[in-house]
């Protein structure tokens, strides 16, 4: 074991030659949780992989590296990649992050059926804009505001204590732009959200105030798993997974 992780992280440091310049891992962070909203999860994974070879002992890039790699299809790699987040001793919700990844992994393989793809909900109108109930990591209902042009999606702090959740170690704030300006929230990651019979995992999250008495905004990090559909007179939104 101690072989394999000399060789894996002696790897990952060896990527730092393909990138020009030296920049910060909060840089690289960032980046990555940019790129993994929009669907681009090629480019998440060189960016944690970039993190990884900066700092080599930060669990927390070591996982968000395997979401990626996981979305991508690159079911040996990303086991890996969370096995290294559990050998660097991450926080306790962290641990169970990655050893959860793992785990449907394995089901992957095996064949073990997943969350409907698809589902229709209604929606609620509340000051002009739409708003769903949701569940969040399996067990907490939540109001949110469904927004398709957030490219992430944000948590209030109060319903973020009401998880449990932590920002995620070794992290930065997130920069974000709001109709108020330029703010920041601490980066986290959701384990599961589930819009009707529509679920996606490790959704990428920012704690910050949403407004309007809610407890988040479903953003893209959500919503861009799924082709999304308004029916604004009935009142319905549709999800499709792409």
């Amino acid at each position: 074991m101690r072989r394999w992780l000399t060789l894996a992280i002696g790897t990952l440091i060896g990527q730092w030659l393909a990138f020009s310049g030296i920049t910060s891992p909060a840089e690289m962070h960032t980046l990555g949780l940019v790129a993994f909203a929009r669907n681009d999860y090629a480019e998440a994974a060189r960016m944690w992989s970039h993190a990884v070879s900066l700092q080599p002992d930060n669990p927390t890039f070591h996982y968000l590296r395997a979401t990626a790699l996981a979305r991508l299809g690159h079911a040996t790699s990303a086991a890996d990649a969370y096995q290294l987040a559990l050998l660097h001793e991450p926080s306790e919700p962290l641990a169970k992050l990655a050893a959860d990844g793992l785990a449907r992994l394995a089901s992957a393989r095996t064949g073990a059926p997943g969350a409907a793809p698809e589902a229709t909900v209604p929606l609620e109108a509340s000051r002009g804009v739409w708003v769903a109930h949701v569940t969040v990591n399996g067990a907490h209902a939540a109001r949110f505001l469904v927004d398709t042009g957030a490219s992430v999606t944000l948590v209030s702090p109060r319903f973020a204590r009401t998880l449990g959740l932590a920002a995620l170690p070794g992290t930065t704030m997130m920069p974000l732009q709001t109709v108020a300006g330029q703010t920041t929230g601490a980066s986290a990651v959701l384990a599961s959200v589930r819009l009707g019979t529509a679920e996606a995992r490790d959704v990428p999250a920012v704690v910050h105030d949403p407004g309007l008495d809610l407890d988040g905004i479903l953003g893209n990090s959500f919503l861009g798993r799924f082709i999304v559909t308004f029916d604004a007179d009935r009142r319905l939104l549709h999800l499709r997974g792409t």
